[in-house]
């Protein structure tokens, strides 16, 4: 296992969550011997700040509109005092109310993916080592593995602030929403930043275990993807379809 024994100048906490990106090995191997989660959470924390306080106005009404709408076509028969209800839940989306909801649910939400998400390999990846794999290594492998997530995160809001919100970071451009809804909320699940996120869990925990190649790990957490996936866009289609 000479790949997941650290080098001798290791890296400080600061640098491994940000070196994730363009040198993922280096830094996987550095936590292999010293796991470590508080920065990747403080960027989580203030990621969901900034999603929360950045985002224009402009759009966050315009996806409650979008929602309102989407009721309104299932549904031509609702009555005003509804309509009333919905409109003014448009208006009501870029209070500071509603700014610090999207930021305690992004803050909470993403810790408890975190802790499910490593819960989970640490039982796969655990069953295929020597070692004991404890929960503390899988949870630093899966906290920085999701740096990109983050960066996403970052690069939507900023890309609506300059007014480029229609720009499509995932596969739901291949899919019409009316005519295939179940398609479109799957499509929308495989995006750039997803991938790279995938692509690191799996090279955290090669390293980790030293398997000898990328492929069975990029198979097991890859193959885990696709069936949550297939669970959200199901979800996504069965509620939408209530909604219405």
């Amino acid at each position: 296992m000479t790949d997941a024994t650290p080098t001798d100048q290791s890296w400080p906490a600061w640098k491994l969550a940000l070196r994730v990106i363009d040198e993922p090995a280096e830094a996987f191997r550095q936590l292999a011997g010293r796991p470590q989660v508080l920065i990747p959470i403080i960027l989580l924390i203030i990621t969901a700040a900034f999603v929360g306080i950045a985002t224009p106005a402009a759009t966050l009404q315009d996806q409650a509109q979008r929602r309102v709408e989407a009721v309104e076509q299932r549904n031509p028969n609702l009555d005003e005092e509804a309509r009333a209800r919905m409109q003014q839940q448009v208006e009501g989306a870029s209070s500071m109310t509603s700014r610090a909801i999207i930021f305690v649910a992004g803050s909470i939400l993403g810790l408890i993916a975190l802790v499910v998400v490593a819960s989970v390999l640490m039982l796969i990846f655990g069953a295929q080592t020597a070692d004991a794999l404890k929960f503390k290594d899988e949870f630093a492998i899966t906290t920085h593995a999701y740096v990109p997530q983050l960066l996403g995160a970052v690069l939507l809001v900023l890309l609506a602030i300059f007014g480029l919100e229609n720009l499509q970071l995932t596969l739901g451009f291949l899919f019409d929403e009316d005519s295939s809804s179940f398609l479109y909320n799957l499509a929308n699940q495989f995006g750039l930043f997803g991938a790279w996120n995938i692509y690191l869990l799996a090279l955290g925990n090669q390293i980790r275990i030293g398997a000898k190649g990328i492929g069975g790990p990029l198979a097991v957490v890859g193959g885990l993807w696709v069936l949550v996936n297939l669970a959200f866009a199901a979800a996504a289609t069965f509620f939408g379809g209530l909604a219405g």
